[in-house]
């Protein structure tokens, strides 16, 4: 990835997109909302998840682990905004504002992750 798509990136997010995580965006991995298919291209398809600032997001090392192995899922809904589903269905609305839950209609939901939500991965061990 080009270093300015890179600097693009950590300019607009500013902080890991997780919801209410506060990891400087400069410490994190860039990582593809649409996964990147490698295949694509020699198999005469059209590239789901493009190398483009619309289709990344700065999300920090664990975050970057959960989203990948477990079920949190997000979208960019719009340049910045990411909306979030947890593994039990919650849904958080993370932009440069902060972090706000939501439900279906878009309204305030009550409760911030719970432990339930956040899945651990474990972190591998040292030799």
């Amino acid at each position: 990835m080009p270093d300015r798509i890179r600097e693009q990136v950590v300019l607009r997010d500013r902080t890991c997109v997780f919801p209410w995580c506060t990891r400087p965006a400069r410490r994190c991995d860039i990582d593809h909302v649409i996964p990147h298919d490698p295949d694509a291209a020699a198999e005469g398809r059209p590239q789901p998840g493009p190398t483009h600032t619309d289709n990344l997001a700065a999300l920090c090392r664990f975050h970057h682990r959960l989203k990948t192995h477990s079920p949190w899922r997000y979208e960019m809904v719009a340049p910045g905004v990411f909306e979030w589903t947890s593994p039990h269905g919650h849904r958080y609305r993370r932009d440069h504002t902060g972090t706000r839950p939501i439900d279906d209609s878009g309204a305030p939901d009550a409760a911030p992750p719970g432990p339930a939500d956040v899945l651990r991965i474990p972190r591998p061990r040292r030799p």
